[in-house]
């Protein structure tokens, strides 16, 4: 990469229930099997800071009933820092944010720990992305409001998701049984510009180049814009309205069943 990181992160959203003892026990086992990645703190709240207990966190969400609300926060204080979000109910969602210093030597491994937790979770749409310097607004050119573009879209959040569904590729993105029969799965994997691989577990995995760590600035917007050109005709991700060149609007798509509501 020819640029300093904005911000790594790595969302998912699905809908496995997170309070089962068993998945979340997996998940944690892929945590600790990294040393780079093993957290250091955990807690209930965002500001809190105990001792990483996996014990401990398996007994409290595991008393989790769909309908509560229950947020696991995981931290790691040393390289490569982080900060974990689990959302355990009612949302199911996953995210990691990692130090955008973070150094580049550990990308692949970044990359291969995601793919582990999404064969655990099995969502229906995740991502990893690396942001390039998001372009101060408002955007001057065409190239800034794409590049601005690529860095809004690929941004998973229940937030946004839950209104207008996925809004667009990131670097890496997966996408489960629901969103593959509705995008089509042939559509997804002719996609160009992409390596796309077919997921023991039913889902499609975009890349938006073999190695998507190495993409150049350059690279990332075109690869993005060939790739979405390709898929937006599937009417699956939200329509986007760029708004004094400074912001963006997304609705949802005619073609889109939001996914993540409910459990299977």
């Amino acid at each position: 990469m020819d640029f300093k990181p904005f911000q790594i992160n790595i969302a998912m959203l699905g809908t496995n229930p997170l309070n089962n003892e068993a998945m979340f026990a997996e998940l944690l086992d892929v945590l600790e099997s990294y040393p780079e990645f093993a957290p250091s703190f955990w807690s209930l709240q965002e500001r809190g800071k105990l001792p990483y207990n996996r014990d401990e966190i398996i007994e409290k969400i595991s008393g989790v009933e769909f309908g509560n609300y229950a947020h696991v926060y995981l931290k790691r204080s040393k390289a490569a820092k982080y900060v974990g979000y689990i959302d355990v109910a009612p949302r199911q969602f996953i995210k990691f944010g990692f130090d955008p210093k973070l150094n580049s030597k550990h990308y692949p491994t970044l990359f291969e720990f995601t793919d582990k937790l999404v064969q655990i979770f099995k969502p229906d749409v995740a991502s990893i992305h690396i942001d390039p310097p998001l372009p101060v607004y408002p955007w001057k050119t065409a190239l800034e409001a794409v590049t601005a573009q690529v860095a809004y879209s690929s941004y998973l959040a229940p937030v946004d998701y839950f209104k207008v569904g996925p809004k667009g590729l990131a670097i890496r993105t997966y996408f489960g049984p629901h969103y593959v029969k509705q995008f089509g799965q042939a559509l997804l994997m002719s996609t160009p510009s992409t390596q796309t691989t077919l997921q023991p577990w039913g889902g499609v995995r975009l890349d938006l180049s073999e190695t998507p760590w190495t993409l150049t600035e350059h690279e990332l917007v075109e690869h993005w814009q060939t790739a979405m050109a390709h898929l937006r005709p599937a009417k699956v991700f939200a329509e986007v309205e760029v708004y004094q060149n400074r912001m963006f609007k997304y609705t949802k798509a005619e073609n889109c069943t939001i996914g993540g509501l409910n459990y299977v």
